[in-house]
C-alpha cells in the first residue's frame, strides 16, 4: 500500500498534469501543473484541510476554472476513499470548493481548490 502522501499524490496525478508538493516544485517546471500542501493526521483527528493549487498559462478564465471543476467532479458529493498504509484517506469537498487567486505573473492563472481529508488510519 502507498503512504498517505503517495496515495494523495497518485490521486491528483489522474488530472493529467504534473503534481508537486508546494515546497518542492522543481526549477524549470512547465505549466500546467498542480501543487498541494501535504499534511498528515490519524483516525479521530477530524478532517484536515489540504490546499491544492491548479496553475495554468492561459488567458482563458474558463480553462483555468475547468481545472478546478474537474477536481470537484472527481470528488463528487460524497467524496472518494483512497487506500493507504494503515487504512484509508477519505477526500471530500472543502468550502469553498475553489476560488480564483492572483498568480503574480501575467498570463498565469491559479485556482485554489479546497479538499478536506479524513485520515482513517493509524499513525
Amino acid at each position: 500500500m502507498p503512504s498517505k502522501t503517495a496515495a494523495l499524490q497518485a490521486w491528483l496525478e489522474r488530472f493529467g498534469m504534473p503534481v508537486y508538493a508546494a515546497q518542492a516544485v522543481p526549477d524549470g517546471a512547465t505549466l500546467p501543473y498542480l501543487t498541494y500542501e501535504p499534511v498528515s493526521a490519524a483516525f479521530g483527528d477530524g478532517a484536515q484541510p489540504v490546499l491544492v493549487e491548479a496553475w495554468r498559462r492561459t488567458e482563458s478564465e474558463a480553462r483555468a476554472n475547468a481545472d478546478a471543476e474537474a477536481i470537484g467532479r472527481a470528488l463528487g458529493l460524497g467524496g472518494v476513499v483512497l487506500p493507504c498504509d494503515g487504512g484509508a484517506l477519505w477526500l471530500t469537498r472543502g468550502a469553498p470548493l475553489w476560488q480564483a487567486a492572483d498568480s503574480g505573473e501575467p498570463g498565469v492563472k491559479r485556482r485554489y481548490v479546497n479538499i478536506d481529508v479524513e485520515y482513517v488510519t493509524d499513525f
